[in-house]
Parts: C-alpha cells; sequence; structure tokens
C-alpha cells in the first residue's frame, strides 16, 4: 500500500511539472499567438504585441475583441544584428464581416530593439 501512494504522489507531481513548463514559454506582455517553434523570443514578441497596441488605429475595446497570430515568423542574422520579420493576422471570429486583417512588421534586435517596418490591410499603422 505504500509504494502504491509514493508512485502516485511522483505521478502528481510530474504531472504538475509538466503543465508549469508548457505555460513557461508563453509571454505574458504579448497577445500575440506564435506558434510552440517559433524563432521569435519572448522580448520581441512582446514588442511586436507593443507596436500593434500602440501604432496601429484600433479602438482599446477592439485590441480585447480580436484575435492575433503570427501566421509567419523568421528570423535571419545580418551585420551583428538579428532581424525579425513577422505577419500577423487578426479577426474577430463572432463577426465575420469584418475582413482579416494582415500586419506586416520587421523588427532589428542590434542591442535594442526597433522597429523597421510596419504594414496593415486594413487598419492603418503609423510606422
Amino acid at each position: 500500500m505504500r509504494r502504491g501512494s509514493g508512485v502516485l504522489g511522483v505521478a502528481c507531481l510530474a504531472g504538475v511539472l509538466c503543465a508549469l513548463v508548457g505555460f513557461a514559454s508563453i509571454p505574458l506582455d504579448s497577445r500575440i499567438l506564435f506558434s510552440r517553434r517559433t524563432p521569435v523570443p519572448s522580448p520581441v514578441q512582446a514588442f511586436a504585441w507593443t507596436v500593434i497596441s500602440q501604432r496601429c488605429a484600433y479602438q482599446s475595446y477592439e485590441l480585447f475583441q480580436r484575435s492575433f497570430w503570427a501566421s509567419d515568423a523568421q528570423a535571419r542574422a545580418a551585420a551583428g544584428q538579428t532581424i525579425y520579420s513577422i505577419r500577423v493576422l487578426s479577426e474577430r471570429s463572432w463577426m465575420k464581416a469584418d475582413p482579416v486583417d494582415v500586419i506586416e512588421m520587421t523588427i532589428v534586435d542590434d542591442g535594442r530593439l526597433r522597429l523597421a517596418t510596419l504594414t496593415s490591410s486594413f487598419i492603418s499603422c503609423s510606422p
């Protein structure tokens, strides 16, 4: 009976640890959903969300009604800096009359993060 409860305790602990590891990769400062194997690190993901929330003309309530996910995210190294190209799709799943917004941005990391380009297909965004 003792060995059974010890095994059960270890199994429960392993389950809790697996759950914590799964949530650890989610950046808390970004509402953009990235794939698990994205080449874009958490600080760049948070910066991308800041760009969308501050430079695109969404109403504040719209930011919480829309879902944002990175459909394409790439990183490449060039001359001592890393360049991230991110394509974000945004829609209101409950309101299909609105078109899907495509936001494309390029972020350069040369020791500090800066926005190089920003375009959008539906909402106006200022680079």
